[in-house]
């Protein structure tokens, strides 16, 4: 697709940070139909697979990255990192590893989410009766999620979370184990709950809203991203109501 293009948000000569769309998967695998981050990327930064001359550990993890540093899941939006050399990648893994990056969401939820303020810290594992779904459980890993509620809609609460880990599903999670779903989503809302929300809003509002990192100069870089338009228009309509 040579004139598919992906926003960009920032940019230097090491790093660049791109708003995903909702229903863009990031990483290439046999499951995921159409173009992903990983095939805009390799494309932008001219990334071709080197084969068995990759005898560079650090090489070989960029090109078979394509330089995309973390993930978001398919319909999540936002803040995502792309590294345009090894040397980058390298340094933004050891940030994510050492859990020195900063992330912020924004989620829409079922519910008046009380306290307004608080942190959740409970375990993750795949769930054992679906494996596209992930569960509480005490012998899976740590996942730590802080929350700040930006405001009450009726039954509804925008909510600002900072996750400390970056487990898979760990948002969805945390917040429907609490009972607070995210709104729209098929994996962890009931079916007669999706089928309302999905005439509104076609993916599940959680949203990658900033990101702070440090760059390769040694300097603290912090870059935000707009709402997917739908889900700004959403906003506007609740907030109207």
């Amino acid at each position: 697709m040579a004139n598919w293009q992906l926003p960009v948000l920032w940019e230097d000569k090491d790093i660049i940070v791109i708003n995903k769309p909702p229903f863009v998967v990031v990483n290439r695998a046999e499951s995921a139909s159409g173009e992903t981050v990983a095939d805009w990327a390799c494309g932008r930064l001219q990334i071709k697979n080197e084969g068995d001359s990759l005898i560079d550990n650090e090489r070989r993890t960029f090109v078979a990255r394509c330089g995309v540093a973390h993930r978001l899941d398919k319909e999540t939006s936002g803040c995502l990192l792309i590294a345009k050399n090894q040397t980058a990648l390298t340094h933004l893994l050891k940030q994510f590893h050492d859990r020195e990056t900063k992330k912020e969401y924004l989620a829409l939820v079922h519910g008046h989410l009380t306290p307004k303020e608080g942190t959740v810290r409970l375990p993750l594992s795949r769930s054992r009766f679906d494996r596209e779904k992930w569960e509480i459980k005490y012998s899976g890993k740590m996942a730590e999620t802080s929350w700040k509620v930006e405001k009450y809609f009726g039954s509804y609460s925008l909510v600002r979370l900072f996750p400390k880990t970056g487990r898979t599903h760990q948002i969805r999670v945390h917040l429907a184990h609490l009972g607070f779903p995210v709104f729209s989503d098929e994996k962890y809302l009931t079916r007669s709950k999706v089928a309302v929300d999905r005439k509104l809003l076609p993916f599940h509002f959680l949203h990658a809203q900033k990101i702070g990192f440090m760059d390769l100069k040694g300097e603290w870089q912090s870059v935000g991203a707009p709402l997917p338009v739908p889900a700004a228009k959403l906003i506007l309509w609740m907030e109207s109501g």
